[in-house]
C-alpha cells in the first residue's frame, strides 16, 4: 500500500472563557491515510506530492556558503560551539540598545548535526539548527554571570571568543570578559537564546537578568543570513580553538 503523511490532519478548537471569544489550538494529531495501492497510486496525489517534494529540494538544496573546514560541537570547546557564539556577536546594536555585545553563548545540546568542509547548503542549515530557538538580548549583573559559568564549568556549553573560562574537575577556577575578571557589580549585555534566558539547562541565573530583549529571529534564521552575507562578501565559514574554556 502506498501511504501518504497528511501533517496536520486533524485540529481540535475550543472557545477561551475570555469576554471576547477567540480560537485556539487545543491539540494537533496526525495519520497516515491510504491514497491507493504501491502498483496503482492515485496520480493526482502523486503528483501533487512531487510537485510539494521538488519545490521543497530545490530550497533546501540551494548553496548560500562555502565552509574551510569540518566543524562540530565538542568539549571543552568545539569548532561548531566556537562559530556558533561568535556569530551572535554581530548581532546588530539597534537590539542592544547601541551598547556593545560583552558576550554571547549557546547550548550545544541544540546543535544536533556537523557542518561539513565544501559547500553549505540551506538544508544543512537546518540539520545543525532544528529548533526554533529565538535570540535574546540579556542585560545581567557581573555576579550572575558568575553562576552562568559555573554552570557551563558542570555542563558543555559554547562562549564567544570574548570570554575565558578556567575549569578544574568541573568546577570553576576562573572567569574573565574581554580580558577582565567579571565585575560583580557591572551589568552585561549578553546575546543568547530564549530557551536558555527561560533557565533552561542549569541557567537558572539569566532569570535575574535588568531585562531581556527580544529580537524577533531565529538562531538558525540569523545563520542563514550571516552565511549568506559572508559568501556575498567573499568570505569562507570558519572557526577556531583559541583556548576560551580550558580545562585543567
Amino acid at each position: 500500500m502506498k501511504h501518504i503523511f497528511l501533517y496536520p490532519i486533524l485540529i481540535t478548537l475550543f472557545l477561551s472563557s475570555c469576554a471576547k471569544q477567540q480560537y485556539v489550538i487545543s491539540s494537533i494529531q496526525g495519520e497516515y491515510i491510504t491514497v491507493g495501492q504501491a502498483a496503482h497510486p492515485d496520480p493526482k496525489m502523486v503528483a501533487l506530492v512531487d510537485s510539494y517534494k521538488k519545490q521543497l529540494d530545490d530550497k533546501m538544496n540551494r548553496v548560500i556558503g562555502y565552509a574551510e573546514q569540518y566543524m562540530d560541537k565538542d568539549r571543552p570547546e568545539g569548532l561548531l560551539n566556537n562559530f556558533t557564539s561568535d556569530v551572535l556577536l554581530h548581532l546588530d546594536k539597534k537590539y542592544t540598545q547601541g551598547q556593545d555585545i560583552d558576550l554571547s553563548f549557546v547550548n550545544i545540546g541544540g546543535l544536533r548535526a556537523p557542518i561539513a568542509d565544501g559547500d553549505i547548503t540551506v538544508g544543512d542549515v537546518f540539520s545543525t539548527y532544528p529548533f526554533e530557538n529565538a535570540l535574546v538580548v540579556v542585560r545581567l549583573k557581573g555576579k550572575y554571570l558568575n553562576e552562568i559559568f559555573e554552570s557551563y564549568a558542570r555542563l558543555p556549553g559554547g562562549i564567544s571568543s570574548t570570554g575565558r573560562l578556567l575549569i578544574k574537575n568541573k568546577k570553576l577556577i576562573d572567569a574573565k570578559v574581554n580580558g577582565q575578571p567579571v565585575d560583580a557589580n557591572k551589568i552585561y549585555t549578553i546575546v543568547t537564546l530564549d530557551y536558555l534566558a527561560e533557565g533552561n539547562d542549569g541557567m537558572d541565573a539569566l532569570k535575574k537578568a535588568e531585562s531581556v530583549t527580544q529580537t524577533g529571529a531565529t538562531l538558525r534564521d540569523y545563520i542563514l543570513d550571516y552565511i549568506a552575507a559572508e559568501t556575498a562578501k567573499g568570505n569562507k565559514i570558519k572557526a577556531q580553538l583559541d583556548g576560551r574554556i580550558a580545562e585543567q
